[in-house]
């Protein structure tokens, strides 16, 4: 990744526009690794000595093949490939790095999570249902007086979590490229940029959601979904969502970094998925959804409860495939084989193997009967480094 002058630095953060980071490109490139220069930013230290994660190399990992858009291709020829877009790849195994790579990126630099955030959001619930304070049978409504007398107070808490709220803000094809849709509203919000002449909260885009459908009926992908999630936690939990998430998560991880998450002009913490942080420590967020998460934290984070609500969450692929994007998540793996989405997770396989992928092709790979955890980061539309997460993860070198 070669030095960037200051020109071009300033020509880059003075298009940094929602329309330009859909794109995909130079604008995008450099936003990902420069977000707090563009927005407010929280920064979540950790309280811990940073973890050093011993390197176990495991021969072949980069050998590893799938069948890409540019043809069937080992991970290491992907990974330098002129059009994929990946920037950086972390396999660990039973607590050790089995394999990594930085084509794009330096290992210290943060880079958005995107959508891989979302995990976050939906922990911070589970934390709060643990502790006995949120029902998540009970509507929204009921925890949040904001969302009160809105079409969202009757949505369950559970719904919520599974994406299925029956409500217009659901992220597909059509709503991404309708400027008046609620989740380009949402997105505006978050940016400050004015929809109609407005500068709207996100709050209020969420206040003006509209009941479409019926919730529980089919997955439905939207940000907005995961953001009422935020006000959620800090409704119930009376505190800003980044001191929750510190206090809960962040502060007992042995991180190297500080975890970036990025807010709203208002101060509300994106926790969608504008987030950043290094590549590893992405990854030692997966490890506490495994039996290293010792090696990474100073207490249990995660609680077997957690786990088993995530991996035994799944609806049925009905419910997954009814929607838009449980056919767009099997047309990314090039597998049919998950079950389908549950609390924030966008799959779950039989096997109990759980992935999170995020815009631009983030992903984040936890297999916790396998001891596994693959991260990566890249700035591309295709999402086709997902390909290789099942190939790896199921190879005869990681059992």
């Amino acid at each position: 990744m070669s030095t960037i002058s200051a020109d071009t630095t300033a020509r880059l953060r003075s298009q940094v526009s929602v329309p330009k980071l859909l794109e995909c490109g130079e604008v995008a490139h450099w936003w990902c690794t420069h977000i707090s220069e563009c927005m407010p930013t929280a920064m979540v230290p950790s309280a811990q000595p940073a973890a050093i994660l011993e390197a176990a190399p495991i021969a072949g990992v980069m050998d590893i093949a799938a069948e890409t858009e540019f043809g069937t291709l080992a991970l290491r020829d992907f990974l330098t490939h002129p059009q994929s877009g990946a920037r950086a790849i972390v396999v660990i195994k039973d607590g050790k790095v089995a394999a990594e790579s930085y084509p794009d990126l330096r290992p210290e630099q943060a880079h958005l999570w995107a959508s891989c955030a979302k995990p976050m959001a939906g922990l911070m619930i589970e934390h709060l249902i643990e502790a006995g304070q949120i029902d998540e049978t009970k509507g929204i409504g009921t925890y949040i007086p904001a969302l009160r007398d809105t079409d969202w107070q009757d949505v369950t808490v559970h719904d919520a979590m599974d994406m299925t709220p029956g409500m217009d803000c659901e992220e597909n094809e059509e709503t991404r490229a309708n400027p008046s849709s609620n989740a380009i509203r949402a997105f505006l919000a978050e940016f400050g940029v004015p929809h109609n002449g407005k500068t709207e909260t996100l709050l209020e885009v969420l206040q003006s959601s509209k009941r479409v459908g019926t919730p529980g009926e089919k997955f439905e992908y939207g940000s907005p979904c995961t953001q009422v999630l935020v006000y959620l936690a800090e409704a119930v939990s009376g505190l800003p969502w980044p001191e929750l998430f510190r206090q809960n998560v962040w502060t007992h991880v042995a991180a190297k970094g500080p975890v970036q998450l990025h807010l709203s002009p208002d101060g509300v913490a994106l926790a969608h998925g504008v987030v950043s942080s290094r590549l590893l420590d992405m990854a030692r967020f997966g490890m506490l959804y495994t039996p290293s998460w010792p090696k990474v934290a100073a207490k249990q984070v995660i609680s077997d409860a957690t786990l088993a609500r995530i991996r035994g969450g799944v609806r049925d692929k009905a419910f997954f495939m009814n929607g838009y994007d449980g056919p767009v998540f099997v047309d990314r793996f090039g597998d049919d084989t998950m079950l389908g989405n549950a609390r924030q997770w966008d799959c779950i396989w039989p096997d109990g193997d759980m992935y999170k992928g995020g815009f631009m092709d983030q992903g984040l790979y936890v297999s916790p009967s396998r001891n596994l955890v693959i991260a990566y980061f890249s700035t591309t539309p295709n999402m086709q480094m997902t390909r290789y997460l099942r190939p790896i993860a199921t190879s005869d070198l990681l059992a």
